[in-house]
């Protein structure tokens, strides 16, 4: 299901105009990517689960939330191994940029049951060519992004991975990437750092700092104990090339360096 506005430009300069909507159902692993384009797209999740990729990571959305695209960013999305079925629109307009902000969107959040029924009215009204359809159009595609921001009480315990979760995720995935940390992951979740901060360490009882320094200080004793591997290869394979920062790492939870730490609990290294 695809429906365009009918006019290239909106008949009425209103704030926010919804220009396209859609309902896809991608098959289990189907990939399908698009080019960016000059307006925000809003995705809720109906079932099933899928990724988005931003950057060179990839955010994974299930059933009841949501997630956009900006003005700009090229559109990489990837189903999950039972496939995905998620409903889509589209916004331009004077404001659209501002849209994630004054409706309090994240980049992927619990948002409660897809409106199904509010897309299936804005199918049939987008067909409408007149300056009133648009209008209705508009209406309610504010009415989707109202119940998207606000979604019913308890939707981030039941309804799906909210925020927390997504964020814990993306670092379970990723913590050996050097390139990963805290104020990146914030921004391709569109947040801002204090809020991840608030967000996971309500959730998860430590803040996710915290918690991606214990995952990579837990490979590196792993590395150290069971392999032989030089210390400066330790070191990248947990996401920590700076060997000096590495070190101080391990010697501030274990008391020992790097290589003692080894010596005392590690393989002995054959000598020849």
């Amino acid at each position: 299901m695809l429906c365009y506005r009918l006019n290239l430009r909106p008949g009425r300069a209103l704030p926010l105009n919804v220009r396209s909507a859609g309902h896809y159902q991608l098959a289990p692993n189907e990939r399908n990517p698009r080019e960016p384009g000059e307006f925000l797209q809003v995705f809720w999740s109906v079932s099933g689960s899928g990724s988005f990729k931003v950057g060179r990571s990839f955010v994974p959305v299930q059933g009841d939330m949501i997630f956009y695209y900006v003005a700009g960013e090229p559109h990489d999305l990837v189903a999950g191994p039972e496939g995905w079925d998620y409903r889509w629109l589209t916004f331009d307009g004077i404001r659209y940029p501002r849209i994630t902000r004054d409706y309090g969107l994240v980049r992927a959040q619990a948002a409660g049951p897809c409106p199904s029924g509010l897309f299936e009215r804005l199918y049939e009204t987008l067909r409408d060519p007149t300056p009133e359809g648009e209008l209705r159009a508009s209406a309610l595609g504010y009415e989707i992004l109202l119940r998207a921001g606000d979604p019913p009480r308890g939707t981030s315990a039941s309804g799906g991975r909210d925020i927390a979760e997504v964020s814990r995720a993306w670092i379970d995935a990723h913590f050996t990437d050097a390139r990963l940390n805290v104020a990146g992951l914030a921004e391709k979740l569109g947040l801002h750092r204090a809020s991840l901060h608030r967000m996971f360490t309500r959730r998860h009882g430590v803040p996710p700092v915290q918690y991606l320094g214990r995952l990579r200080l837990r490979l590196a004793l792993e590395l150290l104990t069971t392999t032989t591997l030089p210390v400066a290869d330790v070191a990248v394979r947990c996401g920590l090339p700076d060997v000096a920062h590495f070190s101080k790492l391990v010697s501030r939870h274990t008391g020992f360096s790097p290589r003692v730490y080894r010596q005392r609990h590690g393989p002995r290294v054959p000598t020849v």
